[in-house]
């Protein structure tokens, strides 16, 4: 049966905590600077955490609580592009990853191993378990905070 180690577990659980050590102190221009013009910026990246972290908030309840239920799909760049991630409140989306996390942590520490082989059906990824879920949003975080130390290294002096 597959189930996480606490290593993994603690890596999931300090992604926000790891992104908020890497953004302290860049100012606003550093924030908000794009290599191209199609990039993210760092503060469109911790926008989008917060709003896939809902996602796979209810994607691994949905998997936990529901028989064989099938998992919604979203289009990440229409939600940039449709929901502002450029003006949105970064401080308020850090906060919300960090809270969403704390509390999928929480739940998946008090989980029976069986819980882990429930599964969802995901229409672009296929038949996905609990702990498939989970190590999805762990690679997540981590695709992330290395998008971020990109960005960090392709900042001009003048930032």
């Amino acid at each position: 049966m597959p189930a996480p180690t606490s290593e993994q577990l603690n890596i999931y659980e300090t992604a926000p905590s790891r992104v908020a050590a890497a953004i302290e102190g860049l100012s606003e221009a550093a924030m908000h600077h794009k290599p191209q013009a199609e990039d993210w910026s760092i503060h469109e990246v911790i926008i989008h955490l917060a709003d896939s972290e809902t996602i796979g908030f209810w994607r691994l309840r949905k998997t936990l609580a529901e028989e064989e239920s099938t998992l919604a799909v979203y289009d990440e760049a229409a939600w940039a592009n449709n929901l502002a991630y450029h003006s949105q409140n970064r401080t308020l989306a850090l906060t919300l990853f960090s809270a969403l996390r704390a509390s999928t942590v929480a739940l998946l520490r008090l989980l029976p191993p069986e819980a882990w082989e429930r599964t969802s059906l995901h229409p672009e990824r296929g038949r996905m378990s609990v702990y498939d879920i989970f190590n999805l949003y762990v690679e997540h975080g981590d695709v992330h905070l290395h998008q971020i130390q990109r960005l960090k290294q392709s900042l001009p002096t003048s930032v």
